[in-house]
């Protein structure tokens, strides 16, 4: 009796004292919110939370989110994440400062330092994730050297026009030509494949192994070893991508201290490493083979930066700086980093293309004319680099679908120093949104902004576009594939529109999307009607 009365004793003790912890926190937490220096307007916070439960109420998709705030509190305005303050800003001159390229930037950082990544070992070596300002200077300029090489540039243009056609056989194959179907399982898989070739010169048969799921009559002509070989590979890589989101928001506590996360931990580490260890593989043998031949050498991707500053190298760069090569290591994390930031943007950027396109006659008609012009009727002559510099109201559209329906929907600085922005004084250390969507449907940067009019960007000096349109990104952080990101889409395009008249599966088809980090399409019914006209 006496046992058990000690023990309701502590019982309710133990009750007491997390209620006045709880409510100890509470209260701190609303004293310290109350008195904050230089206060923005915006949603109110709850403790622990902060305004994550606000982010619910729109299916956690940040940039309707985002435009929800702007249109409540303004083009400046505050939100938390628990404890921690983000700054919105929403207007082109707010955002001037984080989008400047200068390398004296206070704004070099996209965010705070994460422990996961630290754990992933990205931190210090790569591009996106590298917080370390000298090596990522090195490994960009040695990325950015040789992505815009016309060694790989030629190459590149092939293998997009040819991948495409591969997309294309399967397509009509499976009878799509009449039939619906969702366009959005092909084009990302369109675009692994490309990259996969133009970065290490390999099959990734990610379209081949979609349409063989499909039972056609005649499998892909790739052996079934090399298939499944490369399946393995590009799953691998798939589950790399959602380690990233595991690791950069999943608490170090969780990750580590709980069983399921150690499980889950383990198993994402352990993948990594494997990856690593293929990649690794794949460039030792790319280094012997350009060491060891004087024969002219596949310009992919992989082999131009393993070849990089030694006697093999194949860029174009000043004789006069002497500089070493990339590791075996950096190279890998880079072929990561691209395959992280180069698939999923520009594929699903594509459906929202054609879906517009599809939506307004008139600019596919304007469209088609210049594709006509610029690369006449035969629909199997090769696209140069030369036509593609051409296509001017091809890439009008491009930007802006892009304008109006950004994959992106904000970009995040961090800055180094305390700062002023708008009048507002910044602390260093404090994270800022720059909201994508709301700049570039903002009615100071651009008449009718809800309107789709690509004219918009024939009219304008691109070159005053600077701050009113961040497609892809832009300061010290500016997307170094951007060119090539242009090219696939211009090429992609072009493809589809002088041989095709894509058609919605029924008249009030509408792509849909989900947020993951990018606004991702994961249906677009379609049917890929031949063009008659």
């Amino acid at each position: 009796m006496i046992l058990e009365t000690l023990s309701l004793f502590s019982f309710w003790n133990a009750v007491n004292v997390f209620c006045i912890i709880s409510i100890l926190y509470v209260v701190n937490f609303y004293f310290l919110y109350f008195i904050r220096q230089n206060p923005l307007p915006g949603p109110f916070p709850l403790p622990l939370v902060g305004n994550l439960f606000q982010l619910l109420l729109f299916a956690g998709d940040i940039g309707k989110w985002g435009l929800h705030c702007q249109e409540k509190y303004g083009d400046i305005w505050e939100t938390y994440v628990g404890n921690a303050k983000i700054i919105w800003l929403a207007r082109a001159d707010l955002a001037e400062k984080l989008m400047s390229p200068s390398r004296d930037s206070n704004y070099f950082h996209r965010t705070w330092e994460n422990c996961g990544f630290n754990e992933l070992g990205f931190s210090a070596s790569g591009i996106i994730f590298n917080r370390n300002k000298t090596t990522w200077a090195f490994n960009r300029k040695m990325f950015a050297q040789a992505i815009t090489s016309s060694k790989f540039t030629t190459p590149a243009i092939e293998w997009v026009q040819t991948m495409f056609v591969e997309m294309e056989g399967y397509l009509l194959g499976l009878g799509y030509d009449e039939k619906e179907f969702n366009f959005a399982d092909w084009i990302p898989r369109l675009f692994t494949d490309m990259l996969f070739a133009m970065t290490m010169d390999k099959y990734a048969c990610t379209l081949a192994t979609l349409y063989n799921s499909h039972n056609p009559p005649k499998l892909a002509p790739y052996p079934e070893e090399a298939v499944a070989e490369s399946d393995i590979f590009v799953k691998s890589m798939r589950k790399q991508f959602h380690a990233l989101k595991y690791f950069r928001f999943t608490p170090e506590i969780i990750r580590n201290k709980t069983p399921f996360g150690r499980k889950k931990t383990k198993d994402y580490l352990d993948n990594l490493v494997w990856l690593r260890g293929v990649l690794i593989n794949i460039i030792r043998e790319k280094r012997e083979k350009i060491m060891n031949t004087d024969e002219a050498l596949r310009p992919d991707l992989m082999t131009l930066l393993a070849a990089v500053n030694t006697s093999k190298d194949m860029t174009q760069k000043s004789e006069s700086i002497v500089e070493p090569p990339l590791t075996d290591e950096e190279i890998g994390n880079c072929f990561i980093d691209i395959t992280s930031g180069g698939i999923d943007t520009s594929s699903n950027l594509i459906c929202s293309i054609i879906y517009c396109i599809v939506k307004h006659p008139e600019v596919k008609k304007r469209l088609r004319f210049e594709l006509d012009t610029v690369l006449g009727t035969d629909p199997v002559r090769i696209i140069s680099h030369e036509d593609l510099n051409k296509l001017e109201y091809t890439e009008a559209v491009i930007q802006e679908v892009s304008r109006l329906h950004p994959v992106t929907p904000f970009v995040s600085r961090l800055p180094d120093k305390d700062d002023v922005i708008g009048g507002y004084p910044i602390k260093g250390g404090e994270l800022l949104f720059v909201s994508v969507s709301g700049i570039q449907l903002h009615p100071k940067h651009w008449h009718n902004p809800k309107e789709f009019n690509p004219d918009r960007f024939l009219e304008r000096d691109r070159s005053s576009i600077k701050c009113e349109f961040p497609m892809f990104g832009g300061g010290l952080r500016l997307c170094p594939g951007r060119q090539l990101a242009m090219t696939e889409m211009k090429i992609i395009i072009a493809m589809i529109f002088r041989k095709y008249d894509p058609e919605l599966a029924t008249p009030d088809t509408t792509p849909k999307y989900k947020y993951e980090g990018i606004n991702r399409c994961y249906e677009l019914m379609l049917r890929f009607k031949k063009r008659i006209d």
